[in-house]
C-alpha cells in the first residue's frame, strides 16, 4: 500500500489495471535503414516490430551506435509481448554495442524496475545521467532528461528539455516528455499545451492524438478526449490501444456498455493480449455482473499464461469481491513466473495483511527487502503496515531507513510525518513535512501539510495550505476535495460543495467525495439524488461504498447500510464502518437532528482509524469551538 490513506487498495489496485500504462518507451529515435526506421516508428504491432529490428540487425549495415539503439528497441517489444528473457538479452547488448548511449541504459533501467528490482534501475539512471552531453546535440539531452524523469529528478529533466528544445524546436520528443512531466504533477492544461505542440508537428500521429485525449479526460473534458481518441481510430482502425482509450471515456460518462463494446472491439484486434480481457473485465465489475468479470479475467490468464501480470490483476479482482484465498493462490503464482519482481511479495503481503495472517505479511515485506535492500520504498511499504497494527517505534524505523537511503525524496520524510496521525497528535508531523520541502523543493509538501492541519483541527491553515497546492497542481483532486472537506469542517457548506465538484472534475471515480457532496448539497437544502444517481452509474452498487450510493438514493435503509459495511478483512470493516458513519451523521445533518449526528461521529471515532478522512472530520464536528480556536 504506497498511500496511507487510499480509499481502497482494492479498488485502486482494479482501476490501475483498466488503464493501458506505457511501462517501456515504445521506441527509441533513429533515421538509418528501412527496417531500423520501421522498428523505431511501428506501435501497433510487438511482433512486427520484432521483426523489423530482426532484419535491420541482421542486414549488416547499421554501425555499433545504430545497433545499440536498434536493440534497445527490439527489447522494449520483447518485453511487451512478455519475452522477459530475450528482452533482457537485448537491453544487455545494446550496452555492449554501445557503453556510451545513455538511451540504453536508461532502457535496461525501467526493465529493472518493471521486474521490481529497484536498485538495478537506479544505478542505471545514474549510468546514463552521467554520460555527458553533446552541446550542440538535442537528442542527448532528452536522454539524459529522460533518466532523470525516471528517479523522479523533474526539474533537472525540465531543464535539459528546455535545452534541447532550444538547440531543435522541431524534435517531438521534447514535447511529449514535458508533457509527461505536467501530468505527473497534475497540471494537465500545460500537458495538453505540448501535446499541442507535438501535433502541429505531426498531425497525422495517432498515438499523439491519445495522448493528449488521455489528458483531456483528466481535466473532464471528456467530448475532446473522445474527438481525440475517434481520430485516433480513423487514422489507425486496427490499434486495440486506441478503442481501449475510448472505452475508458466511456465509463467515465456511465455508459457501461458503449465501453464493453469497444473493449470488445480491442479483444477482436488483439485476441492474444490479456490486458484487452481484463480492460472488458473491469467493466463488467464495474456493473456487479462478477461472473463474466471473472470469465474475461480467466481468459487473460488463458492467452497470456506465462505473464504474472495477468495473475495479478486476477488476485486484486479477488480481493475487491472478498476472495482472499483465491488472490493468494494467484499472487503465488505470479512469484512463481517472475520469482526476481519483489512486487509481487509485497502486493501478497498486503493481501496476507488484510486477512489478518500479520506473522505471513510481515514475512513477505521481509522477503520482498531481502531481495533488494537498497529500496526505499519496500521499507515504506513495510511501515505503512507497522502504522496500521500501531506498531509505532518499528514504522520509525523503516521509514528512517528510507531516508537514509534516499535522502534527497520528499516522500520518504511526508511519509513519516504520518506517524504521528497516526498517534491522534498530527501536528506533530508539520516540522517532517517543512523538511521534505526542503531536501525536495519540487516536492509540494503543502498536501501533508493540509492533511495535518485539518486533522488537528486547524481549519484556517489548512485551507491555506490546500490553497498553496492548488496554485502548484491546479488540475489535482486531492487539493480541492482537501480543500472542500477543511471548509465543510468549518461550516462552509458553499465553498466547500464548489471543492468538491472541482475535484470530481479531475477524479470522477472519488466515490468518496461524491458522497461529501451529496451530503453537503442536502445540508445546503438542495436535491442532489439526480446528481448522485447519474455519478453511481460507474460503480458497482454491490461493493462498499455502492450500498452508502443506495442510503444516499434513499434506496436502503441506515442500518442496511452500516451492515454492508462489513468485510472479510476486519481492518477493512473498520475503515468502512467509519465512512459508513460519517456518512449518517451527515444525513442526521441535513435532517437537523444534531443529537443523532452526534451519535453517528462518535461511533466514527469508536472504530479508532486516525488515518482516514471520516475520522478527521467526525472528530472536526464533535470538537467544542473554542478547543478549535485555542489549538490555532
Amino acid at each position: 500500500m504506497n498511500s496511507l490513506f487510499a480509499r481502497s487498495c482494492f479498488t485502486i489496485r482494479l482501476l490501475l489495471a483498466a488503464v493501458v500504462l506505457i511501462l517501456l518507451p515504445s521506441f527509441a529515435r533513429a533515421t538509418w535503414t528501412d527496417d531500423a526506421e520501421r522498428c523505431y516508428r511501428e506501435t501497433s504491432d510487438d511482433k512486427a516490430v520484432i521483426q523489423f529490428c530482426t532484419r535491420a540487425i541482421e542486414s549488416g549495415q547499421l554501425t555499433d551506435h545504430e545497433l545499440s539503439i536498434t536493440y534497445s528497441n527490439r527489447g522494449n517489444a520483447f518485453r511487451r509481448v512478455g519475452d522477459l528473457e530475450h528482452a533482457a538479452a537485448d537491453y544487455d547488448e545494446a550496452v555492449r554495442r554501445n557503453p556510451d548511449n545513455p538511451h540504453a541504459y536508461f532502457v535496461r533501467g525501467l526493465f529493472y524496475r518493471f521486474r521490481g528490482e529497484e536498485t538495478k534501475a537506479l544505478a542505471e539512471f545514474d549510468r546514463a545521467i552521467a554520460i555527458p552531453v553533446q552541446p550542440d546535440n538535442a537528442n542527448t539531452y532528452v536522454d539524459r532528461a529522460e533518466a532523470r524523469m525516471a528517479k523522479g529528478d523533474l526539474a533537472a529533466a525540465l531543464g535539459d528539455l528546455d535545452v534541447a528544445n532550444h538547440i531543435n524546436p522541431k524534435l517531438r520528443e521534447v514535447y511529449t516528455n514535458r508533457a509527461d512531466i505536467y501530468s505527473r504533477r497534475r497540471n494537465y492544461e500545460q500537458a495538453i499545451a505540448e501535446y499541442n505542440q507535438a501535433i502541429a508537428l505531426d498531425s497525422k500521429d495517432a498515438s499523439l492524438l491519445s495522448a493528449r485525449g488521455r489528458a483531456l479526460e483528466n481535466i473532464g473534458d471528456f467530448q475532446h478526449a473522445l474527438s481525440d481518441f475517434a481520430g485516433a481510430i480513423a487514422l489507425q482502425p486496427d490499434v486495440a490501444a486506441h478503442y481501449a482509450n475510448r472505452a475508458w471515456v466511456h465509463r467515465i460518462q456511465g455508459d457501461s456498455d458503449l465501453a464493453i463494446a469497444d473493449y470488445t472491439q480491442a479483444i477482436q484486434l488483439e485476441p492474444n493480449h490479456g490486458v484487452r480481457y481484463t480492460n472488458r473485465a473491469n467493466a463488467y465489475l464495474a456493473k456487479g455482473d462478477w461472473k463474466t468479470a471473472m470469465a474475461d479475467y480467466d481468459h487473460a490468464v488463458e492467452v497470456e499464461p506465462t505473464r504474472a501480470t495477468y495473475r495479478g490483476t486476477r488476485a486484486s479482482a479477488r480481493e475487491y469481491q472478498g476472495d482472499y484465498d483465491g488472490a493468494l493462490v494467484d499472487y503465488a503464482e505470479a512469484i512463481r513466473l517472475e520469482p526476481k519482481n519483489a512486487d509481487w511479495r509485497v502486493d501478497r503481503a498486503w493481501t496476507l495483511f488484510y486477512m489478518g495472517r500479520t506473522a505471513d505479511a510481515l514475512q513477505d515485506f521481509q522477503d520482498a527487502i531481502a531481495m533488494d535492500d537498497r529500496a526505499a520504498n519496500r521499507y515504506s511499504s513495510r511501515a505503512n503496515a507497522y502504522l496500521l497494527l500501531g506498531k509505532y517505534d518499528q514504522a520509525l524505523v523503516d521509514y528512517n531507513k528510507a531516508i537514509e537511503l534516499q535522502p534527497e525524496r520528499g516522500i520518504n520524510y511526508s511519509n513519516r510525518a504520518y506517524v504521528p496521525l497516526y498517534q491522534r497528535q498530527p501536528l506533530t508531523g508539520i516540522k517532517d513535512m517543512d523538511l521534505a520541502e526542503s531536501k525536495d523543493p519540487q516536492y509540494a509538501a503543502s498536501i501533508g501539510r493540509g492533511r495535518l492541519y485539518l486533522a488537528g483541527l486547524q481549519f484556517d491553515d489548512a485551507i491555506r495550505e490546500y490553497t498553496s497546492y492548488i496554485a502548484l497542481r491546479p488540475d489535482a483532486s486531492s487539493g480541492y476535495y482537501g480543500r472542500g472537506l477543511a471548509r465543510l469542517s468549518k461550516g462552509e457548506l458553499t465553498p466547500a460543495a464548489e471543492d468538491f465538484r472541482r475535484a470530481l472534475d479531475f477524479n470522477v471515480w472519488d466515490e468518496e467525495t461524491i458522497l461529501w457532496l451529496h451530503f453537503c448539497l442536502a445540508r445546503l437544502h438542495q436535491n442532489p439524488r439526480e446528481e448522485t444517481a447519474r455519478a453511481a452509474r460507474r460503480f458497482d452498487l454491490k461493493k462498499w461504498p455502492g450500498p452508502a450510493f443506495s442510503f444516499a438514493l434513499g434506496q436502503i435503509s441506515l442500518e442496511a447500510m452500516i451492515a454492508a459495511a462489513h468485510d472479510p478483512s476486519a481492518i477493512k470493516t473498520r475503515e468502512q464502518k467509519a465512512q459508513a458513519y460519517f456518512f449518517a451523521g451527515q444525513y442526521y445533518l441535513a435532517a437537523q437532528r444534531p443529537l443523532d449526528a452526534r451519535r453517528m461521529f462518535r461511533l466514527v471515532l469508536a472504530q479508532n482509524v486516525p488515518y482516514t478522512w471520516s475520522d478527521s472530520a467526525a472528530s472536526a464536528a464533535l470538537a467544542p469551538t473554542d478547543k478549535i480556536v485555542t489549538q490555532r
